[in-house]
């Protein structure tokens, strides 16, 4: 269970850097839709592009703490920092300074970035090894998806709980988020790399990268499965980045609503977490979660129809049973295709007779994260062209350093002694040219704006996720095919040890 600690910090801040940071930069900072949709874009891509490079050498380093304990322990670092310095954008920094702001957002997220990648490259290509079973490998990524969910639930919570002591707005809610991760994040990594034993690497030879390229596209169960990945997390990041405008403008649901809808969705994803265990011990990963993928098709297809000019009122309790049944997909999206991913390796390492983990879930970040900057980037330019109303029309945001003073609850805590706030600066967002747009008031859209964003949130994850179902709905590996591939690279292993040719 140790090995799975680590995944609950990431994703604390995994989802917040998708949803919530984007939108504190472009009206808190102040920067424009597009600039923070092309910052997000150019980051996602170079960090991309570094992917098959970071696992391509953690597979063939030797280190003497072992490759995965030694990498996981140093991307910690940088993704520790990043996360502080982006949560948390202290410098007092006009917000009328775009270009200062801009450089900040895009260093300290192109450091968590990268960061993030190592560490999580590390840590799946780490699970992938550590059981060589079609079912054990799902109890591995069960494990750990069901903790990342939970530290989705702690970030999602968490401005709940700030709200009750007197702290609102998103910027206490990052602030707080970034002291979780410097706080947690290193224990648990120092944690799981002291206790966690250094799989063995299966090796005969090293290739060089080129012939590693060649060596995935030849791999046409592993082009499939990524271009079904690609597709499905498209399906999902797209909604997911613009969740809390479709909330606040199409459902009219307030600020606490934005967040327990939030928190619904990745509840009923901790939830169904056995249930699609379940369902591909009955049948298979890859129809289970068809299976996951087609139930949240059926929560999409209604949204358009959540609308508070539909509902009313009762928009909101609609668009929570939408939730929920979206909701109900996420464990199987996290846990089951990185499980089919380690079967799809052994079907390399059968053919080659060397395991390249980190660099087949490398290759897979990079079309994955190219696929999602390019869907990401383009919602919010695309909200942006048709000229999309963020809520803070003639705003002039707060700098960084008085939004921190300003999200100060009104009094102090017990025992807590908090900043104090003059008459000035609890006055200063009511004041001309320091507005902030209020998240319990729905802005009013032109139907061009509207539509787009409704197309954007409710049709384009539909096609996507079908059009995933469809690759993978007869995936040709299953339990028994994977059994197959691991008697023969375990006969290879064990002929090549009487032989005394291992290079193992």
């Amino acid at each position: 269970m140790t090995f799975a600690f680590p995944a609950l910090p990431v994703a604390a801040f995994q989802l917040p850097f998708v949803i919530l940071v984007p939108k504190f930069y472009a009206e808190t900072i102040g920067l424009s839709f597009i600039a923070v949709g092309a910052i997000i874009f150019v980051v996602r891509i170079i960090d991309a592009f570094l992917d098959p490079f970071v696992g391509y050498f953690a597979d063939h380093s030797n280190p003497r703490w072992g490759r995965r304990r030694t990498w996981f322990a140093l991307a910690a670092i940088p993704t520790t920092i990043g996360a502080l310095f982006v949560f948390s954008p202290f410098p007092n920094v006009s917000s009328d300074n775009a270009v200062f702001w801009g450089a900040w957002f895009f260093v300290w997220s192109m450091l968590l970035s990268v960061g993030y990648t190592a560490l999580s490259l590390t840590h799946l290509s780490w699970g992938a090894e550590i059981s060589t079973s079609y079912y054990g490998r799902n109890r591995i990524f069960a494990a750990r998806e069901v903790l990342a969910v939970i530290g989705t639930l702690v970030a999602t919570g968490l401005p709940f709980v700030l709200s009750t002591l007197g702290y609102h707005g998103e910027a206490p809610v990052l602030i707080a988020l970034a002291v979780l991760v410097v706080a947690t994040l290193p224990a648990l990594v120092a944690l799981t790399v002291f206790t966690v034993p250094e799989p063995k690497h299966v090796a005969r030879k090293h290739l060089n990268f080129l012939e590693g390229l060649k060596g995935l596209a030849r791999n046409e169960h592993f082009v499939r499965l990524l271009g079904a990945y690609a597709l499905a997390n498209m399906g999902n990041g797209v909604p997911a980045t613009l969740l809390l405008y479709y909330v606040r403008d199409y459902v009219h649901g307030n600020e606490e609503t934005q967040r327990f809808l939030l928190l619904l969705y990745f509840l009923f994803g901790v939830i169904s977490t056995p249930l699609w265990l379940w369902v591909a011990k009955k049948t298979s990963k890859h129809r289970a979660w068809s299976f996951a993928m087609l139930v949240a098709c059926t929560g999409f297809v209604w949204s358009p129809f959540a609308g508070h000019e539909w509902l009313g009122d009762y928009a909101v309790y609609a668009f929570g049973a939408i939730m929920i049944l979206a909701g109900m997909s996420v464990g199987a999206d996290l846990m089951l295709p990185v499980s089919m991913q380690a079967d799809v390796i052994d079907v390399d390492t059968a053919r080659t007779g060397e395991q390249h983990t980190g660099f087949y879930f490398a290759s897979w970040a990079l079309a994955n994260k190219i696929a999602l900057s390019v869907a990401l980037g383009i919602g919010f330019v695309l909200l942006g062209i048709v000229g999309y109303d963020k809520g803070d029309r003639d705003a002039d945001p707060l700098t960084p350093a008085e939004v921190h003073v300003v999200a100060q609850p009104p009094s102090e805590g017990a025992g807590v002694t908090l900043p104090k706030i003059t008459k000035e600066t609890a006055q200063a967002p009511k004041r001309k040219g320091h507005h902030h747009p209020n998240p319990d008031k729905p802005v009013k859209q032109t139907p061009t704006a509207k539509w787009t964003l409704i197309f954007l949130y409710a049709i384009v994850p539909i096609l996507l996720k079908l059009a995933a179902v469809k690759l993978v709905w007869n995936f040709p590996i299953g339990a028994a095919e994977q059994a197959k591939l691991r008697a023969e690279i375990d006969a290879r292993l064990a002929d090549e040890k009487a032989n005394g040719t291992s290079a193992a």
